[in-house]
């Protein structure tokens, strides 16, 4: 009966609640991902009144377009390694910082989380131009110092131009894996720690039988997370390759990009983008999952 009262007294708030998000959701999200849906079964050139009925065509043609398959290979080598760098780097400074083996840690922890509040398209600008074999930072540097054999085409060689991509995007995401991890970290009882250090325990032995331990729920959330913002990949390629050279850094969101907009293909593009939606979608389910039995644990301590 308390409810019900509770609901007769405030039935504009609980109305405008629930019909306020949902509205926003469904204008928004719902209805774009739906009429994107019903696209992947069409053919579509953008500007056409008609549009095509496919079926599974576009799916079909998907699974034998060897661009299709090399920019899926190439979204998989981005993913796996930005997910060891996010892992291996993200742990290891939060580590270093935490045991205070780092002066100013402070300055430290601003320095590293500054580029994630920059944009990839600014980033991919300026390590554009850093990268420049003409004018570059990095090969002017190298010449200044003797060592112009270690001078490269890093984004014209298509042997080394998605792995130049990739430790650029690792550089402007480390602050969040690190932000995680030392939030992970601000549990451990430090005197705990202390009782470990008197009983003769090494750096090393406290990170192995105590600091990892405690973290193994941040791994999780740092590796969907990582996963899932591999999987959008999207800026840097397009300011920086365009997807060449050859085709080596072409990615699934780029890929999506040039067929809808360049080649006026909506209803492959929609395909595409369905396909990344349901990768997107499974991590993302996963890593809700994920902190909801955290969440769970947490509150039966």
């Amino acid at each position: 009966m308390h409810f019900v009262e509770l609901f007769r007294k405030h039935t504009f708030v609980f109305i405008l609640g629930l019909i306020a998000p949902l509205t926003v959701f469904t204008v928004f999200a719902g209805y774009p991902i739906l009429y994107n849906l019903f696209l992947s079964f069409t053919r579509w050139n953008g500007l056409s009144p008609n549009i095509q009925p496919v079926g599974l065509h576009n799916y079909i043609e998907l699974s034998r377009d060897p661009r299709f398959i090399l920019s899926l290979v190439n979204t998989l080598k981005w993913t796996i390694l930005s997910l060891l760098i996010s892992l291996g780097l993200g742990l290891l400074l939060s580590i270093v910082l935490f045991l205070g083996k780092v002066y100013l840690p402070s300055l430290f922890r601003l320095l590293i989380f500054v580029p994630v509040t920059m944009s990839l398209v600014a980033t991919g600008i300026m390590f554009s131009l850093i990268l420049s074999p003409e004018f570059g930072l990095l090969d002017q540097s190298l010449r200044l110092l003797h060592l112009t054999g270690l001078s490269h085409f890093w984004l014209g060689d298509y042997r080394t131009a998605l792995y130049v991509l990739i430790a650029i995007g690792a550089w402007g995401y480390a602050g969040i894996p690190l932000m995680l991890f030392h939030a992970g970290l601000s549990e451990i009882d430090a005197e705990l720690l202390d009782a470990a250090r008197l009983d003769g325990a090494s750096d090393f032995q406290l990170a192995r039988h105590i600091i990892l331990p405690t973290l193994r729920p941040v791994f999780v959330i740092v590796a969907l997370l990582s996963v899932i913002q591999s999987l959008r990949t999207f800026d840097l390629v397009a300011t920086m390759t365009q997807g060449g050279p050859a085709g080596s850094t072409k990615v699934l969101g780029y890929f999506m990009y040039s067929e809808t907009f360049w080649n006026n293909r909506f209803g492959y593009g929609a395909a595409i983008s369905v396909i990344m939606l349901v990768l997107s979608s499974g991590f993302a389910w996963t890593y809700l999952r994920s902190v909801a039995n955290n969440a769970l644990h947490v509150s039966k301590q």
